[in-house]
């Protein structure tokens, strides 16, 4: 039995991680309106607090991924629970947008991308084959629960204590879950290449740097995070489609549950069906919630399989990484993917918001995403021929 839990601890560790993971990914956002409120600042304005959180992330990845693949995870989930604190902190004394944006970045470096790496980096340490998807899914699945829970314990928070003491709360939640997790992990050493199912030694982070397989994958991920920005464009869209805040509210709502729970289901299938078939399935499952969307009276059904796709990028591009170059410094090349990942995030919703701008709908981008992300399946089953 104590073996068993054992055995378990580190999916526990990195479930707590990716729970952090909602706090910078998500749950920031609930501080928009009052702290421009109170400073006097548009909403455009601190909005690029994303974007240095975004950049910041993007330049610490590889750095983080070098860290972690030589010396483990565990000392960087505490590192990063005391930097992600005092940031937290930092930003909770903000007078004035330069204290925000210098917040923010120093944030970002610790932030969603740099936790969401520590996480996938515990269970690519821990387990292999078929139980590292099944796994995996159910980790990733951890920002969803995070999301759902602090989406009810902090607007309340700031409405009774005010938006100071709002970032200060969840500064103290990211170090509790942070440490917790480093403490789960305890001084278990890494162990790639060797557990069952294991993909030999593979590739080192220079010999990748050599292979156009890594720029695939590269520009796998940029169309798959591009085309995740329509996420945070979706209240917009439903808007636009003629369904009124009650209606935006529960679809929303049904849908990060979906996202959460696809991420499980997911992992199920990877195990299933292998992770090349699976991709299969999951990639035309993503096209075809953004051709469902064009339609409302699809809107329902578009969503329900939006959230499954959404779901791609953190559970089936971890596992095309070590499939494609092995184990062998997986941590450092897969930091190298997750950059790309960040540039695609940084570039998404400016795209998005221009492709409205400028044909006042997002149909253009709802028939473009598609036909993007099956040239992504193209690639993506090119790189992992033998």
């Amino acid at each position: 039995m104590k073996e068993k839990i054992s055995a378990y601890r580190p999916a526990a560790a990195a479930f707590l991680t990716m729970m952090a993971m909602a706090l910078t990914s998500s749950t920031i956002s609930f501080f928009m309106e009052p702290i421009c409120d109170e400073l006097q600042v548009s909403r455009g304005s601190f909005s690029m607090l994303f974007s240095l959180m975004s950049i910041s992330g993007a330049l610490s990845n590889p750095f983080i991924g070098q860290i972690a693949g030589k010396k483990g995870v565990r000392g960087i989930l505490t590192f990063c629970g005391i930097w992600g604190c005092l940031c937290m902190t930092l930003l909770s004394t903000a007078s004035g947008l330069w204290m925000i944006y210098l917040a923010g970045f120093l944030l970002g470096a610790v932030g969603s991308s740099c936790v969401a790496l520590c996480a996938n980096v515990i269970v690519q340490q821990s387990y292999f084959g078929p139980q590292a998807s099944g796994i995996l899914g159910a980790v990733m699945a951890g920002s969803g629960v995070g999301g759902m829970l602090f989406s009810l314990v902090i607007p309340g928070c700031i409405e009774g204590y005010g938006w100071q003491t709002g970032l200060r709360v969840m500064g103290i939640g990211w170090i509790c879950l942070l440490w917790t997790a480093a403490l789960l992990l305890g001084k278990q050493k890494q162990n790639f290449g060797t557990g069952s199912g294991a993909v030999g030694l593979g590739m080192t982070r220079a010999e990748a740097l050599r292979s156009p397989k890594l720029y695939l994958q590269m520009a796998v991920i940029i169309i798959v995070t591009a085309c995740c920005g329509i996420q945070q464009q979706l209240p917009s869209l439903l808007y636009a489609q003629g369904f009124d805040a009650g209606q935006v509210s529960r679809m929303i709502s049904v849908m990060t549950l979906f996202l959460a729970v696809g991420k499980v289901v997911q992992g199920l299938i990877y195990g299933k069906l292998g992770i090349k078939k699976g991709a299969s399935v999951m990639m035309i499952v993503f096209a075809l919630g953004f051709l469902c969307m064009i339609l409302p009276a699809l809107a329902w059904p578009g969503l329900l399989l939006l959230a499954f796709g959404l779901g791609v990028y953190t559970t089936l591009l971890p596992q095309v990484c070590r499939r494609v170059f092995g184990s062998r410094e997986y941590a450092a090349i897969w930091a190298l993917l997750a950059t790309a990942g960040s540039a695609g995030t940084f570039f998404a919703n400016p795209v998005w918001g221009t492709i409205y701008d400028k044909t006042g709908s997002y149909t253009l981008g709802l028939i473009v995403c598609p036909i993007l992300l099956v040239a992504g399946l193209v690639a993506m089953q090119a790189s992992m021929k033998e």
